[in-house]
C-alpha cells in the first residue's frame, strides 16, 4: 500500500510540476504538491540518509531566492526522478507520460550524493524505461565524478559512448582533465590514445599534458614508445612542442645511449621556434659523457662558455667531471674542476663526491683526502656518499684502520652509514679475517630498521666463518638472515656446503644442497665441483652420483641415503 502511494505521489508531483510550468506564474506562490511529495518521501528515509538533502535546504542563514516557476517545476521533477531512481526504480515508468526534459535529467544527476548514484541515475534516465536524450553536460558531469572516485575505466567507457554514439566532442579543457586523470592513475596507454584523438575532436590540448605523459613513459623505461608518440604527434600536427617537450625526449634517448638521435632532435628545435636552453645542454653533455664521449661533452661545455648565450651551471661542469672520473682520467677531471672554480661557479656536494670517488677508485687516496679537505674549507657539507667514497678508497689501499676512523668520524657529522657503507667495511674486515668485528657490524646493521638487509652483506661474513671452521656460527648468521626476510643466494649456500664438507659433516652439507635446490637456487659448476672434491677427499666416492642427482633437481630421500651418510 505504501509503495503504491509513493508511486502515485511521484506521478502526481511530476504532473503538478508539469502543469505549473504551463500556467501564468504567481509572484509569491508556488505549487503545494511538490512540498507534499517531499514530505511523503522523507518520511520513508532514515534520519541520516544522504538523499534527505534532496528535499531540505540549509536550516540557518537567509532564505534562498525563489526560482521562477518553470525552474521550480524542473527542479522538483529532477528531485522526484533522483529519489525514484535510487529508492523505487521499478516505479520509473510512471514518469513516461510526462516526457521529462534533458534539463530535468541533468539536474537529477547533480543531486546524486556520489559517483555510483550518479551513474545509476544516468543509466536509469537515459536508457530503459525513460530514454531521455542525454546532454553533453550530463555525460561530462558523470565522467568527472567517476574520475574523482578513481573509476577511470568506467569514465573512459562512458566517454567513448559520448563521442562515438552521441557525437558529443569534448573541449580542450575537459579533454585535458580526462588525460591528466588517466595519467595520474598510470593508465598511460589510455592517455596516449586520448591525446592522439585531439585533432578529431577539434580541440588543441596544451603541451603540458603531452610532456607529462612522455616523461612518465620514459620513467617507466618505455623510451621508444615516448619517442614514437612524439614523432607521430608532431607529424600529425596534434600539438606544437615546446622546449620542455624536446628536453624530455632528448633525455630519454640519451638515457639509452642514442646520442646521435639526441643531436638530431636539438637541430629540429628551430623548426618549432624553440632554442636549446641550459637544461638541454646539461642533458646533452651528460648523455655524451655516459657513452664515453667525454671530450665531446667538454667541447659543448667550452662552446657554452664562449657563446655566453646560456651559461653552463654546476650540473654541466659536474657531468663532465663525472665522465672523466669514470674513465679514470683524474687530471682532466681536476682541470675541468679548476676551470669551474675560476669561472666563479661554486661546486656542490655532488661535485666533490664525484672527485673523491674517482680518486679512490684509482687508488690515489691522498688526492681524495685533499679534495675532502678542500670541500670542508669551502664549507660544503659532506653526506653519506662522501664518507662512503673515502672509506672505500682507504679499503682499496688496504688501510682498513683509516677507513674505520672515517667510519667513526661520520657520527661527529650526525650522518648514519647506509647499506653500501656497511657492505664496504664488512667486506674489508672479512678479507683481513677480522671476523669478530665483521659480526659486530652485522649485528649493528640488523638493529637498523631503516635498512633492508641484502645477501651480499651477509655472504662475506658467512664465508669467512666457514673458512675459519666456525660453521655453526655461520649457520646462525644464515638463520638470522632469513629471520630478517633476506633470502640466501647461491653464494650463501655454496659457502655453507663447502664449510660443512671441510668439517667432514657431509650429511648437513647434503641437507643444505637439497635446501638450495628446493628454494629454486640452482648450484653452478663451482659448487658441484667443490662438493665432489670434498667427497673424494673424505673417501666417499659413492656419494658423487647422489649429489649429482640432488643438484639436477632430484628429491632427497633418507631411505636412499646410505647409513654412514645419515
Amino acid at each position: 500500500m505504501m509503495a503504491a502511494a509513493t508511486a502515485t505521489a511521484a506521478a502526481a508531483a511530476a504532473a503538478a510540476a508539469a502543469s505549473a510550468s504551463s500556467r501564468k506564474p504567481l509572484a509569491t506562490s508556488t505549487s503545494p504538491m511538490p512540498a507534499r511529495f517531499s514530505v511523503v518521501l522523507c518520511l520513508r528515509l532514515p534520519h541520516h540518509h544522504p538523499l534527505r538533502r534532496l528535499f531540505h535546504g540549509p536550516s540557518d542563514g537567509p532564505p534562498p531566492q525563489l526560482p521562477s516557476p518553470s525552474q521550480a517545476s524542473e527542479l522538483w521533477i529532477a528531485k522526484a526522478l533522483a529519489a525514484a531512481t535510487l529508492l523505487r526504480p521499478h516505479h520509473l515508468p510512471a514518469f513516461r507520460p510526462l516526457s521529462p526534459s534533458p534539463l530535468a535529467a541533468a539536474a537529477a544527476l547533480r543531486l546524486a550524493p556520489c559517483a555510483s548514484s550518479a551513474l545509476s541515475i544516468f543509466t536509469a534516465l537515459h536508457y530503459s524505461p525513460l530514454f531521455i536524450p542525454p546532454s553533453a553536460h550530463s555525460y561530462q558531469h558523470v565522467i568527472v565524478l567517476l574520475c574523482k572516485s578513481a573509476r577511470q575505466a568506467d569514465a573512459l567507457q562512458l566517454f567513448d559512448q559520448m563521442t562515438t554514439h552521441c557525437g558529443y566532442f569534448p573541449d580542450a579543457r575537459f579533454l585535458s582533465f580526462l588525460v591528466n586523470s588517466c595519467t595520474c592513475a598510470n593508465l598511460l596507454d589510455a592517455s596516449a590514445a586520448l591525446l592522439s584523438k585531439a585533432s578529431q575532436f577539434g580541440c588543441r590540448v596544451e603541451a603540458h599534458a603531452y610532456n607529462k605523459l612522455m616523461s612518465l613513459l620514459i620513467g617507466y623505461g618505455r623510451m621508444h614508445d615516448a619517442v614514437a608518440l612524439f614523432e607521430r604527434w608532431v607529424h600529425d600536427g596534434v600539438y606544437s612542442p615546446d622546449v620542455w617537450s624536446f628536453n624530455v625526449v632528448i633525455k630519454g634517448v640519451c638515457r639509452v645511449g642514442d646520442v646521435q638521435k639526441a643531436l638530431k632532435l636539438v637541430e629540429r628545435m628551430n623548426e618549432f621556434g624553440c632554442s636549446p636552453d641550459t637544461v638541454t645542454h646539461n642533458i646533452l653533455v651528460d648523455g655524451l659523457c655516459r657513452v664515453n664521449q667525454v671530450d665531446k661533452g667538454r667541447q659543448v661545455l667550452r662552446r657554452l662558455q664562449t657563446d655566453g648565450v646560456f651559461m653552463p651551471n654546476v650540473v654541466t661542469f659536474t657531468s663532465v667531471i663525472s665522465g672523466y672520473c669514470k674513465s679514470g682520467k683524474m687530471e682532466d677531471a681536476m682541470a675541468v674542476y679548476n676551470d669551474m672554480v675560476e669561472s666563479g661557479m661554486v661546486p656542490n656536494t655532488v661535485t666533490y663526491n664525484v672527485l673523491i670517488n674517482g680518486y679512490g677508485k684509482v687508488g690515489d687516496i691522498g688526492s681524495a683526502v685533499a679534495v675532502y679537505q678542500q670541500m670542508m674549507l669551502r664549507r660544503c657539507h659532506p653526506d653519506v656518499v662522501t664518507f662512503s667514497s673515502l672509506i672505500d678508497g682507504y679499503c682499496r689501499c688496504g688501510k682498513l684502520d683509516d677507513a674505520l676512523r672515517i667510519w667513526n668520524e661520520m657520527a661527529q657529522h650526525h650522518i648514519q652509514p647506509n647499506v653500501y657503507t656497511f657492505s664496504i667495511v664488512i667486506h674489508s674486515l672479512c678479507k683481513q679475517n677480522r671476523s669478530e668485528e665483521a659480526v659486530g657490524l652485522l649485528n649493528e646493521l640488523n638493529m637498523r630498521s631503516d635498512i633492508a638487509p641484502q645477501a651480499f652483506i651477509y655472504n662475506p661474513v658467512i664465508d669467512v666463518l666457514c673458512k675459519c671452521g666456525k660453521v655453526d656460527e655461520a649457520n646462525l648468521i644464515q638463520k638470522g638472515m632469513e629471520e630478517k626476510g633476506c633470502l640466501p643466494d647461491k653464494y650463501t649456500y655454496t659457502s655453507l656446503i663447502i664449510g660443512y664438507c671441510m668439517k667432514n659433516r657431509i650429511s648437513e652439507a647434503i641437507t643444505f644442497l637439497h635446501k638450495m635446490v628446493e628454494t629454486g637456487c640452482s648450484p653452478d659448476n663451482i659448487t658441484i665441483n667443490c662438493f665432489i672434491s670434498c667427497l673424494l677427499k673424505a673417501g666417499m666416492p659413492n656419494e658423487v652420483d647422489h649429489v649429482m642427482f640432488i643438484a639436477s633437481g632430484g628429491a632427497l630421500s633418507s631411505q636412499k641415503m646410505p647409513s654412514h651418510v645419515r
